[in-house]
């Protein structure tokens, strides 16, 4: 497929107003991305409008480093196409869904979203539409914004009638009034807020943050945001209190950016990138960070931007240290920006002077290699992929640095066998032999790993219990062969944390009913003392909201679907999917099914889980801290999808074989009607989970050493 003179390779995205395509020209082979207007928009005026304004807006800006940049716009079989850079990587959005981003990277990527939208904000032009998807991530942890298709020059009459995405729709986008006193440009400084929060957090964690808002069926949210963005009276939680990982500097100017008061936010990018930037002085050198080439990170390097990969500990002052306060006080500072502007950079230079420059570098580069080769024979070796700073050793002889893009080209060096070792703080000596002759270039790809320093964690602990670890790292959920919402199979990337090794007793429900003064569960129809008299077996008939209360109230939480299915189905030395906990044999025989009553926790230990936690198939279903979703990527649709449902997992006593698979989802509603009480609740439990690096269980072991 052809669309002018570009080759199309592959479809890479599609949304309502069409797909985008990865392409190639063919004479400069370069690959490009092009956004295609669907045929039946084509001849819309509105869109047509839409479309060029889109170009002209893009043709308006300077290359700039965080801006995907417009190459060309076409019409071609009466389709409209915006041809663009492609940015190799993925967008921000799909990191999020993979964890939060950990402070030192996030701090960086919010600063090139801020500087891209600083150079759009002095073109006179308001992006409108800032959001995680509409930023792209490249494989060097670079960001670029993207999609400015309702972006519009200010004065051009946006407001509360505009497009906007709810989540991250400004105040006085939604009621005009709130916009008094404010620049237009304050919009796009909200957006990139609540993208910073959102980045920082991750997905699961964002959407705790704010319960008001995706507590409630699915239909509803978007309006739920529109409600919370208005009301200026509630702000959203601070972030170091969410996760003390993230410093309240940090956190103090992303919240400043997400005010909702226009007389209290950022009025300009440059007084955001300012704070931001005492910030990131405490940190080291934004080229020091590396990205792993490795085949299976070839889209994005997730663990070094994931909150569960590898990183090491913030750098930002703690808040007793003598600096003063990082975050300016509001108001307007317009005046005080203009007087202490940076100098101008040398993205001012004239565009026709890059490629002579270019070209005269590359002279010089060859000139070097020339000379040093005529008068020093033997091989070079032209070492890639280090991180800037590393050193380079040649026989345990130190041989150079690496530069800002990574390479070392390292000359002279003796015929034969030659013993290469890269090394750089916080990763694990990259090591290689080399062999070449005189005359020869020889090229290394340095692959450093970088070092694990997060403290070791236990694989068993008692915190109110026993539990278990499940350690970090990617498993695959769900099935493709058996029911609807179970599909598709996914890859999912977790953290470490800690489950029940076993459900919830009578005996421990039993105390925490006594320390609240909340109600005891009503005994079941099989047996009319079972609570009293069974303080072994797993609780039943208590709803979600008791279930959640218990698990506060010991210092956990309950655990998510993604946790519990983790735990019960995951083979984690094998790396492979377990059908049952036990394995892939569907063998009644090691598990307690067709009963009157649950077995006593503990008992069925032949269906033990890979990691050794007991009782996930035939003894209570469990309910699970999930809204009964469809995932990404499900065709099948279903009823109870994005309903106030939560998600019960695991089957129960009376189930079948079938019904106790590690994949098998329910459902139910977090209160019970009295019907579904007899029905239902007397054959749901729970147990609690609590992520790893939780401060509460992490003083507790502490104290424990």
């Amino acid at each position: 497929m052809k669309i002018d003179k570009y080759e199309v390779i592959e479809e890479i995205g599609r949304g309502g107003m069409g797909a985008v395509y990865k392409a190639v020209h063919p004479q400069f082979e370069k690959y490009v991305a092009i956004k295609e207007v669907r045929s039946d928009l084509a001849g819309n005026r509105d869109i047509q409008r839409k479309f060029e304004q889109e170009a002209r807006l893009l043709a308006q800006l300077p290359p700039h480093p965080n801006i995907v940049t417009v190459r060309d716009a076409l019409v071609a079989d009466r389709q409209l196409y915006l041809v663009l850079d492609y940015i190799e990587g993925a967008s921000l959005a799909e990191l999020v869904q993979s964890g939060g981003i950990d402070p030192d990277h996030g701090a960086r990527l919010i600063d090139e979203i801020l500087s891209g939208l600083e150079v759009i904000h002095n073109r006179g032009i308001v992006h409108r539409d800032l959001k995680t998807s509409n930023i792209l991530i490249d494989r060097e942890g670079v960001a670029y914004i993207s999609d400015f298709g309702i972006a519009e020059f200010v004065g051009a009459g946006g407001g509360a009638g505009t497009m906007a995405t709810p989540k991250y729709a400004a105040p006085e986008l939604i009621d005009p009034s709130l916009g008094r006193g404010g620049a237009e440009q304050q919009v796009d400084i909200y957006d990139a807020g609540i993208v910073a929060y959102e980045m920082l957090l991750g997905a699961e964690r964002f959407r705790e943050a704010f319960p008001e808002v995706y507590r409630g069926p699915s239909n509803g949210v978007a309006e739920r945001w529109l409600r919370w963005h208005a009301d200026l009276t509630r702000p959203a939680p601070h972030l170091s209190d969410i996760d003390p990982a993230i410093p309240r500097p940090l956190g103090g100017v992303i919240e400043r950016m997400m005010t909702k008061d226009v007389n209290g936010r950022y009025r300009t990018v440059s007084e955001a990138r300012r704070d931001l930037a005492a910030c990131l002085d405490s940190l080291p050198d934004a080229r020091g960070r590396r990205v792993d080439h490795a085949p299976e990170a070839a889209t994005m390097p997730l663990d070094r931007l994931r909150k569960g990969g590898a990183r090491s500990p913030s750098r930002f002052p703690s808040e007793s240290g003598q600096r003063p306060p990082l975050v300016s006080p509001p108001g307007n500072q317009t005046a005080n920006n203009r007087a202490a502007q940076p100098p101008k950079s040398t993205r001012g230079i004239p565009w026709w002077l890059w490629p002579l420059g270019s070209g005269l570098v590359m002279l010089a580069i060859g000139f070097v290699l020339f000379v040093v080769l005529s008068r020093n024979p033997g091989f070079v070796v032209i070492v890639r992929g280090a991180p800037p700073g590393a050193d380079v050793f040649v026989d345990n002889v130190p041989r150079g640095v690496a530069r800002p893009d990574g390479t070392v080209i390292v000359f002279s060096l003796e015929s034969g066998k030659r013993l290469m070792r890269v090394s750089y703080e916080g990763y694990a000596d990259f090591n290689t032999a080399v062999s070449g002759q005189d005359g020869e270039t020889k090229s290394v790809i340095a692959q450093l790993a970088a070092v694990d320093t997060r403290p070791a964690v236990q694989a068993e602990i008692d915190y109110n219990g026993p539990m278990v670890l499940i350690q970090a790292g990617e498993f695959i959920m769900g099935d493709d062969n058996h029911q609807p919402n179970e599909r598709p199979a996914h890859k999912v990337t977790l953290p470490d944390f800690y489950i029940d090794k076993f459900e919830v007793t009578n005996a421990q429900y039993k105390k925490f009913c006594e320390a609240t003064g909340r109600p005891v569960p009503t005994n079941p129809f099989w047996d009319n003392q079972y609570f009293g008299s069974n303080p072994n077996s797993p609780v039943v008939g208590v709803n979600w909201h008791d279930a959640a209360g218990y698990a506060k109230w010991v210092g956990k939480r309950l655990p998510t679907e993604k946790e519990w299915e983790k735990a019960a189905s995951w083979g984690p030395e094998a790396r492979e999917k377990r059908q049952w906990p036990w394995g892939d044999n569907p063998d009644s025989n090691r598990v307690s099914l067709g009963g009157n009553r649950p077995p006593v926790v503990g008992q069925q230990a032949p269906s033990v889980s890979a990691y050794g936690v007991h009782d996930l198939a035939g003894s209570v279903a469990e309910w699970v801290d999930s809204f009964y979703q469809p995932y990404s990527g499900n065709q099948t649709p279903d009823a109870n999808f994005g309903t106030r449902n939560e998600v019960v997992r695991g089957g129960h006593f009376r189930s079948g074989i079938e019904d106790v698979r590690t994949t098998a989802r329910y459902y139910n509603p977090p209160e019970f009607s009295s019907v579904e009480k007899k029905e239902r609740t007397w054959l749901i439990g729970f147990r609690c989970a609590v992520s790893a690096d939780d401060p509460r269980l992490q003083a507790m072991l502490t104290a424990r050493r």
